[in-house]
């Protein structure tokens, strides 16, 4: 019995750290996404930084693809050749957030724009940047030291971001098209279901199985009290009304292990079936 008691304590204590980092993961990424609807430029700004997923390699070695950026927001101050910024643009029909070095600056009648480039392509971009069009600004060139850009980065993470949303190459692998109107509109993402509603669905059936065994524990000290206090009861009955309730929680250990392994065996099949689907 102290065996099993110690047992159920692990599986407790586990289960309770599990329990917040999935909580903790999931708070944070339902806030960067409520940010990112309520922000004019799609990308999650919280006071005054935003975050953003590299999606090319045209600034290698500043940063590479997949790595998750810490831009600030640009609020009209004065910039020069060498800061790299963030601005909105359009490439093969498609509105995207671009991150490129400025090469040079330009004023006509009052209005500023700026030639950008990225380090590691050969010719600059094809059309200007205008001041409407800048999102952010990822390093200043007078804030460099020994030449080396100050912005702020995390290798890879980016990816992890975009698995989770549904976004760029990595999330859309992992994405769905179904039904009628644009992709957007008819994408289902698969690693938000099994990667935030999945873990939220086990959550709520652990706190269920914790719920029951401490119902269960308090039955159990109940009837052991009163088995112990009734003198009208031999030790042989005794024993057996104690036998006869651990073989009941026995049985029950039993459905509840059989509930658990169809759970896995469901989700198994769903992993198997969405890896088959992602290749197809």
């Amino acid at each position: 019995m102290a065996e099993e008691k110690k047992a159920n304590k692990v599986i407790e204590t586990v289960g309770d750290i599990v329990t917040v980092v999935i909580l903790v993961f999931s708070v944070i990424f339902t806030a960067l996404t409520l940010a990112s609807l309520k922000s004019e430029n799609g990308l999650p700004n919280v006071a005054g930084y935003s975050l953003f997923s590299v999606q090319s390699d045209s600034m290698e070695p500043v940063f590479y693809t997949g790595d998750l950026l810490l831009i600030r927001e640009y609020r009209g101050e004065d910039l020069e050749a060498g800061d790299i910024i963030s601005f909105r643009t359009i490439e093969q029909g498609q509105y995207i957030i671009n991150t490129h070095r400025i090469v040079e600056c330009h004023e006509v009648s009052g209005i500023k724009t700026y030639t950008t480039r990225g380090d590691n392509t050969p010719a600059n971009d094809q059309t200007d940047v205008v001041e409407s069009e800048i999102v952010g600004v990822y390093a200043y060139k007078s804030e460099q030291v020994d030449g080396v850009d100050n912005g702020k980065r995390v290798k890879g993470l980016g990816k992890a971001i975009d698995f989770v949303k549904g976004t760029g190459e990595t999330g859309e692998k992992w994405s769905w098209t179904i039904g009628e109107g644009t992709d957007d509109e008819r994408r289902l993402n698969l690693s938000f279901l099994f990667f935030i509603i999945l873990p939220l669905a086990l959550i709520f059936l652990f706190q269920i199985y914790k719920f029951i065994s401490a119902l269960n524990e308090t039955k159990k000290e109940k009837l052991m009290e009163e088995v112990a206090n009734n003198s009208e009861l031999s030790e042989e009955l005794k024993q057996k009304a104690i036998e006869e309730y651990l073989a009941k929680q026995a049985e029950e250990e039993l459905k509840k292990k059989a509930v658990e392994e169809y759970l896995a065996k469901q989700a198994e099949e769903a992993t198997a079936e969405a890896e088959n689907n992602s290749e197809n």
